[in-house]
């Protein structure tokens, strides 16, 4: 079989062969291409995507696990703190203005926010949660500026 590629080989003219010769080596070039190159570059970049997205997961699972930690001890503390108080002063610290605030009861409260960016928003909703304040009814709708909404929710004692 070497002998008859080697005699078909030498039957060529010397352009021929230099012809064959390069269509022979861009003819590697694309198999190396897209039999090595490519495959192993996608593998790499889902394993980097994956690695990133196991960060992150990673990164909420201690973060969920400070709030359990800071419920637990809060949750003790702020049970005689009237519900209006805790909402109040978690309102004031985030940067939000409240619109309109009416307590009911020792247990529960009613709120309106005018402008709040959504993200800001649930983040301080889950900061209550995590103080034993939780959302009992909740309207989130957009308001008319880009990025943020208007909210009417109620809050109440967890465990009420």
């Amino acid at each position: 079989m070497i002998a008859e590629i080697k005699s078909w080989w030498q039957s060529r003219a010397p352009r021929e062969r230099i012809l064959l010769g390069i269509m022979f080596a861009l003819v590697a070039i694309v198999i190396l291409w897209l039999g090595i190159y490519r495959p192993v570059e996608g593998a790499l970049r889902k394993a980097a995507l994956d690695n990133l997205a196991a960060v992150e997961r990673h990164a909420d699972v201690l973060r969920k696990v400070d709030l359990i930690k800071a419920a637990g001890s809060a949750g003790k503390a702020a049970s005689s703190v009237p519900v209006e108080q805790i909402v109040g002063q978690g309102a004031g610290e985030a940067g939000f203005t409240l619109e309109r605030v009416q307590a009911q009861g020792n247990d529960r409260v009613d709120l309106a926010i005018a402008s709040a960016r959504s993200t800001a928003l649930l983040g301080w909703i889950a900061a209550l949660e995590a103080q034993g304040v939780t959302v009992d009814r909740a309207t989130i709708s957009p308001s008319g500026a880009t990025g943020t909404v208007t909210a009417q929710i109620t809050f109440k004692r967890a465990g009420s």
